[in-house]
């Protein structure tokens, strides 16, 4: 088709040729064009399934997870038998890690075509994230039967195995693996992160490496896998991987958050303020502020409440609110180290789980608080060594830029800048495949 009859189309204001056109935009890899011709298109009829369903997928490519979801479930509703759109929509609330709700799609995807590969393969992940070990098992397996070559199916299901003690049978899945590690597009990373699971570190950092050479915009990301077998410990999780992170968790955190064992540690903080008897303080910073669930429950008590965080998409949801005085967009060690004796408490949940060694971030505090002001935050427990910070574990905290802290480490780091324990304590901060997560609630105070 060329330019001519491309602007014809165009001009013709009719929903499918514009839906046409969007589509040859998509292919050239013109996305703005492409989305603005599916949205004309749905404007002129609401009831284009299709151009509900496309527009779906721009959006999911650019990372606006929750409006591409809305429009697979339009397009789902005006065509429930359409194989592909049941299968974005399923695959869309994954991505918003909405498993449960996202089974029954699946499962309409596969019914409606049964030889999908990628469609058997997303479903049992979504199923192994429900700690539906079984029926994921057998998933993979018609997923391997259909296309012996799907790398990630065949990995996924080591994990699998590997979640549930199977080692040798996750093994075995390794080493059918091991043989097609040259074959173009093979996933090296999570390949490694398959290999270091089942015990073998020195191989999974050969992956690891290899991923970088072909991916060098991983580097962050493979650094942090890479101190999973043995690498050097990165002293935090970088800001691209943080804005990364939480980009794409933003619209739907504070639906996490209210759902039965969803994510707890703004309940966390805000207990153990009460605890202290300082959730009425004149002044409290709240660093890492994200769409502001610490800030909703503090309001009412605080005089003066401040928030910062680095995440833009986390921050629009926290203006929406209302709750703060002032929000800052910025990293909160750079907040605290500009603003001395500025506030009588410094709040911080399931932010500090972002950083390595915390000399910096003690430090930082302690400059920022007044004279016996305190600092109260949640981190991941390191029950390996009490003593040391280490990496997250491999499933899921190392991937997403966690650390893990003991508790002894903990309590000698903040006496080195003047600030000592006032509380300590073990408790469960979200679910993660049904299990429940462990945390430090953690308060100090500063003594001079």
């Amino acid at each position: 088709m060329n330019r001519n009859q491309r602007r014809a189309l165009a001009k013709s204001k009719d929903p499918q040729s514009l839906v046409q056109i969007a589509d040859l935009h998509m292919r050239c890899g013109r996305l703005d064009k492409a989305e603005e011709n599916n949205r004309q298109a749905i404007s002129l009829d609401p009831n284009c399934y299709v151009a509900h369903n496309n527009l779906g997928n721009i959006l999911r490519h650019t990372g606006r997870i929750a409006e591409a979801v809305r429009h697979f479930s339009l397009a789902f509703r005006l065509n429930p038998n359409d194989a592909v759109v049941a299968l974005n929509l399923a695959m869309g609330l994954g991505e918003q890690h909405r498993f449960g709700q996202a089974v029954p799609f699946f499962r309409q995807a596969i019914a409606l075509n049964p030889s999908n590969a990628e469609a058997r393969s997303t479903i049992a992940f979504a199923l192994t994230q429900l700690k539906e070990y079984d029926e994921a098992e057998l998933q993979y397996l018609e997923a391997l039967k259909l296309d012996p070559q799907h790398f990630e199916a065949r990995v996924c299901l080591g994990l699998a195995l590997a979640d549930q003690g199977k080692i040798a049978q996750a093994f075995e899945q390794a080493e059918i693996l091991a043989q097609s590690e040259n074959a173009t597009g093979f996933p090296h990373k999570t390949f490694g992160i398959l290999l270091a699971r089942i015990g073998c570190a020195d191989r999974a950092k050969v992956c690891f490496e290899k991923h970088l050479s072909s991916h060098p915009g991983d580097a962050d990301e493979i650094a942090m896998l890479l101190a999973t077998v043995g690498g050097p410990l990165p002293p935090r999780a970088t800001d691209l991987q943080i804005s990364q992170l939480y980009t794409s968790r933003a619209d739907e955190w504070d639906r996490g958050a209210a759902e039965p064992g969803g994510y707890q540690g703004h309940r966390l903080v805000a207990a153990a303020l009460a605890v202290l008897n300082a959730q009425s303080a004149d002044t409290i910073v709240d660093a890492g502020c994200g769409t502001g669930l610490v800030g909703e429950l503090l309001r009412p008590q605080v005089r003066l409440l401040i928030g910062v965080d680095m995440s833009e998409p986390m921050l629009a949801q926290a203006r929406r609110k209302n709750v703060y005085d002032s929000l800052h967009r910025g990293d909160l060690v750079d907040y605290m180290i500009n603003h001395p004796r500025s506030c009588d408490v410094v709040v911080s949940a399931a932010t500090i789980i972002h950083f390595g060694k915390l000399d910096t971030v003690f430090q930082a505090v302690a400059l920022c608080l007044r004279p016996r002001g305190l600092f109260v935050f949640t981190v991941f427990p390191n029950d390996d060594d009490p003593s040391v910070v280490a990496i997250g574990t491999l499933n899921g905290l190392a991937e997403g830029g966690c650390f893990r802290h003991g508790s002894d480490y903990i309590v000698h780091t903040a006496a080195e800048w003047g600030l000592t324990v006032e509380l300590l304590s073990r408790e469960f901060h979200e679910h993660a495949r049904k299990s429940a997560v462990p945390c430090f609630v953690v308060a100090l105070r500063l003594t001079n």
